[in-house]
């Protein structure tokens, strides 16, 4: 399998979420920079049943092919859907000693499993949410936390495209059958179609079935890359660390981890360490780490860092963790205009904090627990075909101590979970659209404005895109009508939207002159308002809406310019 993804790389290089600028994704490239298939270092996923007589008639198999016992104890199992971009469940996870002996089979099933052998230990389907997907899905076994431990091996079968595929996706194995690893559970290539071959009817294996012993597998070293954090500003650090399973026939010695950390703009040979320094938490345990810090000048987006594990024995192996730099993106900056608030990035200006994702740029407020105000840039080219996530969550980048919101505080209050960056303005990639769910995007929203209005004038500004221009766009919130989540967020009397609209080109701030068109919708968060209501209804100049809040939109452009354009009427 593929040992060496780990933690929130395996979010990102799934799903085809990222891609440089010819189209070639994160997930392509991370492939094609391995150098040649490796096996697990000691325990394989060797078969798995996703759907039998019912649609939960589910178990995986799990196979020791290495010459030593190994103790499951802080492993788990995981699974993701087919497109999914974080672990489900976990299945099961060992929290005191397990073992399993070299060769031996362990078998985990469903609750509803209904085959012949006594599965080893028994979920729950409901409470870990985690039913398979006949059709496609993906499981991997982790060493460590959900979503960030190693991956120790992984498969995708049918429609998969998340990063438990290795290779190729196995082909679903059908109702009733099952999925099984080559050579009685030893073969691993990297590559899932070719590795696994389909049972009918499904044959499972438990702890005391017959021991199936692998030859070679104490030949290879093994390692497995992660940093924290993997979500990083500009100007912060990030812990690198790459941990090493040395190879055992014959012994590693001399292990050196050599990082590549150019695309960040570090060395291209930056040695790790594993003596207690440089960020390292403990010397000799073969956990080799680099404190590296991410420059402040730095644009947003994916980094690759790529960093190889060697022996005195000429064994190596490459692993790589991709790191996502919370700045604007190179020419898309959504504050090239002006910030409407002079937010900083200062822990201690707490309602008018400045925070920034590759996507948007956002002034929070921890007293009201949302937005004061997002920004972004929007152009044809963040169009695309990725589907709607969906994934409401809290934001991590908030500062420790600050209360995150969850996607349960909404729940019962009467108000949408209204996106101020909309779903459908993010659809290049699926990490892009994940992004507009993170609940600093979100503000309590009266139904009829969110699904009403405001959404008419989002899929009016699309269209100004799709028809060439770019669009500078500035959405917020004003005034309180009351809390919701025990009082934790504060329900805004008004959203209101800016924009400014230009053909697209580049130089947009030379651009820019007294015909440039700009204007503001401000809508009521509170009732009557019908939901087929056009937004032009709620047409404002820009004036009007810095007049409301306080704001000063477009500071850097000319003056006598800027107060044309926010005086002017749009009649369009």
């Amino acid at each position: 399998m593929n040992r060496y993804i780990a933690g929130v790389f395996c979010l990102f290089i799934a799903a085809t979420a990222f891609y440089f600028s010819d189209g070639v994704s994160f997930a392509q490239t991370a492939r094609e920079d391995r150098s040649a298939a490796l096996v697990s270092p000691h325990l394989v996923i060797s078969q798995f049943q996703a759907g039998g007589n019912d649609a939960n008639d589910e178990f995986v198999e799990i196979h020791n092919t290495s010459s030593a016992p190994i103790d499951l104890n802080g492993f788990r199992l995981v699974y993701r859907s087919a497109a999914g971009t974080n672990d489900v469940g976990p299945l099961t996870e060992w929290t005191t000693s397990t073992i399993i002996p070299p060769g031996g089979f362990y078998l985990v099933a469903s609750n509803s499993y209904d085959g012949g052998v006594t599965p080893d230990r028994i979920y729950s389907t409901s409470a870990c949410a985690c039913s398979m997907g006949a059709n496609g899905g993906g499981l991997a076994l982790r060493q460590g936390a959900q979503n960030i431990g190693a991956i120790i091996d992984s498969v995708g079968w049918g429609t998969a495209t998340n990063i438990f595929v290795e290779g190729t996706a196995a082909t679903a194995p059908g109702n009733n059958n099952s999925k099984a690893r080559k050579e009685s559970g030893c073969q691993d290539t990297d590559n899932n179609s070719a590795d696994f071959e389909t049972l009918v009817p499904s044959a499972p294996r438990n702890s005391s079935s017959a021991p199936v012993p692998c030859s070679g597998s104490g030949e290879t070293l093994f390692a497995a890359m992660n940093a924290n954090p993997t979500t990083v500003s500009a100007g912060g650090t990030t812990l690198l660390t790459v941990t090493v399973i040395p190879a055992t026939e014959p012994p590693s010695t001399g292990i050196t981890v050599i990082g590549d950390l150019s695309t960040i703009g570090g060395s291209a040979g930056q040695q790790f360490f594993d003596d207690g320094t440089n960020g390292d938490a403990a010397p000799g345990d073969n956990i080799f780490s680099y404190l590296a810090t991410i420059p402040a000048e730095a644009s947003g987006g994916n980094r690759v860092v790529n960093a190889t594990a060697s022996d005195a024995q000429m064994r190596s192996m490459n692993v790589s963790v991709t790191l996502t730099i919370n700045a604007p993106l190179p020419n898309d900056d959504p504050l090239l205009l002006g910030n409407p608030s002079n937010a900083t990035p200062d822990v201690a200006n707490e309602n008018n904090y400045l925070m920034h994702k590759p996507q948007y740029s956002l002034s929070y407020n921890r007293s009201r627990a949302t937005a004061n105000w997002v920004a972004w840039r929007l152009d044809s080219s963040w169009i695309g075909t990725a589907s709607r996530q969906d994934d409401y969550r809290p934001d991590p980048d908030l500062p420790a101590g600050w209360y995150r919101v969850e996607d349960s505080d909404y729940s019962g209050s009467g108000y949408d979970r209204g996106h101020m960056c909309p779903s459908g303005d993010r659809t290049r990639s699926i990490a892009d659209n994940s992004a507009t769910f993170l609940m600093t995007n979100m503000v309590p929203q009266y139904g009829p404005n969110n699904q009403g209005p405001w959404e008419k004038f989002e899929t009016y500004i699309r269209t100004l895109a799709a028809a060439g221009n770019e669009i500078y766009i500035y959405s917020g919130v004003h005034g309180q009508l009351g809390t919701i989540a025990n009082g934790n967020i504060v329900v805004p009397e008004y959203t209101w939207k800016v924009i400014l609209v230009i053909p697209n080109g580049d130089d947009d701030l030379r651009r820019i002159n007294k015909g440039t068109r700009a204007l503001g919708i401000i809508v009521p968060n509170f009732g009557p308002i019908a939901s087929n209501a056009p937004w032009r209804s709620f047409r404002v100049t820009v004036k009007e809406v810095e007049l409301l809040t306080g704001y000063d939109f477009f500071t850097n452009v000319g003056k006598n310019t800027q107060e044309l354009m926010e005086r002017r009427r749009d009649r369009e």
